[in-house]
């Protein structure tokens, strides 16, 4: 792996002009990319972890060049350069700490004024027409695919919970996921990922929005399924447009499903350090859904 990292870093300083590698910090955490950040988001690479992921990152070079004509009220990441066979893209980044770094400490007008923010990119995102060959999914194909992966992986859980929790959770996934998985039915182009990682915050409570890697055409509750506090998504709501695009408890199940499959992902990867590690992930399931 550190002949890989070394021959990345090389690509990326002979593109970037930049030899000093203390300006690049190395980004590990992402599910099918590795990141380079450059003085703290100021210009960013990701590279597919392996010819499997490609397609995901033509997929983000497709949503960043459909939307970097938008003039959006707050930051996204405009895209620079993309090599022809996916192995590697770069764009101008978005800086900030991620929200859920942060929410538990901000204000109720703080949260009203990030939902706010959200909610007005929303409605202009779900706008966007011409996407072209953009991934397509249903919230049908959605509750599928969740409910395989967990499936798929349960045998990694059998270490952290009991044989009762584990069937408390496959009734979860059986029962509750396909009812949580509810909406318009109108597909829009969706960014398919916004939760509280890919929504950062700087100083002056400006949001960004990164990581536009599942950007697809889904139901339009999908942009909405990441944020479960209630203030932030009451406000998100009420600037998209006052309409009913989905439940509390839909929102409140969504987060539930997410939080298992990160401790899967975490679990895959032993994940011990950082926010997103095993131990957190698995606090985060056993006070929602234990």
């Amino acid at each position: 792996m550190e002949y890989k990292i070394r021959d990345e870093l090389e690509i990326v300083k002979r593109l970037t002009g930049i030899d000093d590698e203390s300006r690049i910090e190395v980004n590990e955490i992402g599910w099918t990319s590795r990141a380079y950040i450059i003085d703290g988001g100021k210009i960013v690479f990701k590279f597919p972890r392996n010819a499997k992921f490609r397609e995901e990152c033509k997929n983000e070079v497709t949503a960043l060049d459909l939307i970097k004509e938008q003039k959006f009220n707050l930051q996204v990441p405009i895209l620079n350069c993309a090599a022809e066979d996916g192995s590697y893209f770069g764009f101008y980044g978005v800086e900030g700490v991620p929200l859920r770094g942060v929410i538990c400490g901000l204000t109720e007008q703080q949260k009203i004024d990030i939902g706010t923010q959200l909610g007005e990119f929303l409605r202009q995102l779900h706008g966007i027409k011409n996407y072209g060959d953009i991934k397509t999914q249903t919230l049908e194909e959605q509750t599928l695919e969740y409910q395989n992966w967990y499936r798929k992986d349960r045998g990694l859980l059998t270490e952290f919970f009991t044989e009762t929790e584990l069937i408390k959770i496959d009734d979860f996934f059986t029962h509750e996921v396909p009812e949580c998985m509810s909406g318009t039915g109108e597909l829009v182009f969706c960014h398919g990922d916004l939760d509280y990682n890919n929504t950062l915050i700087d100083g002056e409570n400006r949001v960004g929005i990164i990581d536009f890697g599942d950007a697809g055409l889904y139901d339009k509750s999908q942009d909405f399924r990441g944020m479960e506090d209630e203030i932030l998504l009451a406000a998100m709501l009420k600037a998209y447009g006052g309409e009913e695009v989905i439940s509390k408890t839909a929102a409140e199940a969504t987060g539930k499903m997410i939080d298992v499959l990160n401790l899967i992902y975490c679990i895959e990867n032993n994940y011990v350090d950082g926010v997103d590690n095993i131990q957190n992930c698995l606090e985060q399931v056993k006070s929602k859904m234990l």
